[in-house]
């Protein structure tokens, strides 16, 4: 009987218990990479009386975590390649969940700016591995719905930062360590948040290693004993499967030549020439205009919303009167100057984060089903044509609902494309390639969520609505890339 490749071992296997199995690690594993990346827009506004903030030292807070998954990216995917995607994500989890606290008790807003860099550098490997090792487990048939479905841990974790958020910020708090030092409840706030990182480390320490992996390091031992651990969790018999092995793929096997930096460099052009060069440029270009809206934007949702909403005001009008975006005035004595600045450090506006959470999840789920009806790039088209008429209508509503939808959706209907535009790459590449692909690919798009939340904390009070319609002439861009999709 001869050997199977694995796509035509995982639908012989069906699907069962050990992808749910699967699912649920990945699940808990971009949950932490979300809860992570957006306790930042509650701590931007706990710290403004604290370390009485300016508009840039907010903006350097906001983008350094980002900043330093944008620096780790270009070297991650090679590691992945090389180690495993287990391997690399389980010491990711570490490296970020252990200065993730450590930067929780940073005294000032360049240490804890600096922790968050570093932290950034291992998150990643977190968030950008999540979806390879989701797929690998996975027959093609099921994987752009498992993706969709997947995607559901992001609305997870925008649900889960603001209700942590009520119930430890309901009390204003302070546990004193000396004289000039307070624990006070951001603190204990950016701490409790990383619970879906501990789950997700017990959970990738318990499951194997992808089989595809295997595959690319001519394990094709290991990679049989993996897919014989999703047989055993699926309840299903390994005698009664016609699989008697399984195959090798030359083209998959991982190049031993040269030194580390010469294989990443060597590896890393062969995505920019033929025959991978128009589907990496095109990937790159839409997850750019992806992150730069959904993340860029998004990032600064909860401080544009903390303020009184009500009312028939233009989202620029509020955002004019909102105290997060005004910068204290010190004299050079160091006392307030004539015009006296009050500070805001208060989230008196938490029930618009839980909306945009739900917003997430609904969008999600329009997008599970949607794939099943109609090709990927169709799908990643029509969500992005739906977010430019939302920022559209952002320069002319005033009713309070529609402002919040329109804002909301302008952000959500993007954002719930990053795992699905992702698994394009995981779909069009050889398994020697993907993971560096995924990590390059999101790493260098990040840089749009860079760009866009600076433009944000930098530009918004400046001139709101230029601001808004940069977002919207790149959702134009992303929607002409996601036509040029490979099907």
């Amino acid at each position: 009987m001869p050997a199977m490749d694995l796509d035509t071992a995982l639908t012989t296997i069906g699907y069962g218990c050990g992808q749910v199995i699967i699912f649920v690690v990945s699940f808990f594993i971009y949950m932490y990479s979300v809860c992570e990346s957006m306790s930042v827009s509650y701590v931007v506004v706990l710290t403004s009386c604290e370390f009485a903030t300016t508009k840039e030292e907010k903006t350097l807070m906001a983008s350094s975590l980002l900043g330093g998954m944008v620096a780790s990216g270009l070297f991650i995917g090679f590691l992945a390649d090389t180690y495993g995607r287990k391997c690399i994500i389980r010491l990711a989890l570490l490296g970020a969940l252990g200065f993730s606290t450590l930067s929780a008790l940073m005294p000032e807003v360049y240490s804890l700016s600096m922790m968050r860099i570093i932290v950034g550098v291992f998150l990643s490997g977190v968030a950008s591995l999540q979806v390879g090792f989701l797929i690998e487990f996975h027959a093609p048939k099921w994987r752009p719905t498992v993706v969709a479905l997947c995607g559901q841990s992001v609305s997870a974790a925008l649900i889960f930062c603001p209700l942590m958020a009520m119930g430890i910020l309901h009390d204003d708090f302070s546990v004193t360590i000396s004289s000039d030092y307070d624990m006070r409840p951001w603190r204990f706030l950016m701490i409790v948040v990383q619970l879906p990182g501990w789950l997700a480390l017990l959970g990738i320490s318990l499951v194997p290693e992808t089989p595809y992996y295997y595959i690319s390091v001519n394990r094709e031992d290991k990679a049989l004993n993996a897919i014989q651990w999703v047989c055993r969790m699926n309840r299903k018999k390994w005698e009664d499967l016609d699989i008697s092995g399984i195959s090798p793929d030359d083209r998959t096997s991982i190049s031993e030549e040269g030194g580390f930096l010469k294989r990443m460099w060597f590896d890393s052009m062969r995505l920019f020439q033929r025959p991978y060069v128009g589907t990496t440029i095109i990937c790159l270009l839409l997850i750019f205009g992806l992150f730069f809206t959904s993340i860029g934007l998004g990032i600064w949702f909860p401080a544009i919303r903390n303020m009184d909403n009500s009312g028939s005001h233009r989202l620029c009008d509020l955002v004019r009167n909102n105290p997060v975006f005004k910068n204290p005035k010190w004299n050079v004595n160091g006392t307030s100057s004539a015009e006296p600045f009050r500070c805001n450090d208060v989230m008196t506006n938490l029930i618009d984060p839980i909306y945009y959470g739900l917003a997430y999840f609904g969008c999600y789920t329009l997008s599970a089903v949607l794939v099943r009806f109609l090709l990927r790039k169709y799908v990643i088209a029509l969500h992005i044509g739906v977010a430019f008429v939302f920022g559209l209508a952002l320069n002319g509503v005033s009713q309070a609902t529609l402002v919040l939808i329109s804002f909301t959706g302008m952000m959500v209907m993007p954002g719930v494309l990053i795992p699905l535009a992702s698994s394009v790459l995981i779909d069009a590449l050889p398994i020697h390639l993907r993971g560096k692909a995924l990590c390059l690919v999101r790493s260098l798009a990040r840089l749009g969520a860079v760009v866009g939340s600076t433009i944000v904390g930098l530009l918004i009070r400046v001139s709101c609505d230029l601001t808004l319609n940069f977002f919207n002439a790149y959702l134009v861009v992303s929607f002409i890339l996601a036509i040029f999709l490979p099907k």
